[in-house]
């Protein structure tokens, strides 16, 4: 293959954007540590709650992004952004292991965490 066939097939490959938010992994991270050393149900259900009252409590960042490229949009997390994140996942441990969205019977278990 010629340097300029090459060329023209890398160009050829269609790119495939995503839609993520930016702060998904790191939010997911603190959900699960904080599940850890809490005293409440860890079951997948417990965990997306906590998860979706984080993100709704605005850390949502959406971005446009080439497939594995989403570290490079990751945002600066400060000290104070940081300790205002954490803030939000024990307010949202408070509240799911206070109101839980399950009775006992219904926990879902998941390998996840």
């Amino acid at each position: 293959m010629t340097d300029n066939e090459e060329k023209t097939q890398k160009r050829a490959r269609p790119l495939y954007f995503q839609l993520v938010n930016a702060y998904d992994e790191i939010v997911r991270m603190a959900v699960r540590e904080v599940m850890g050393k809490t005293d409440m149900c860890k079951c997948e259900r417990c965990f997306l709650d906590m998860c979706a009252i984080v993100f709704n409590g605005g850390y949502a960042h959406f971005v446009n992004t080439r497939e594995g490229e989403l570290l490079k949009k990751i945002p600066d997390m400060n000290l104070g952004n940081h300790v205002e994140m954490m803030v939000q996942v024990m307010h949202a441990a408070r509240l799911v292991k206070t109101f839980p969205h399950h009775g006992p019977d219904e926990i879902i278990k998941s390998s996840a965490h």
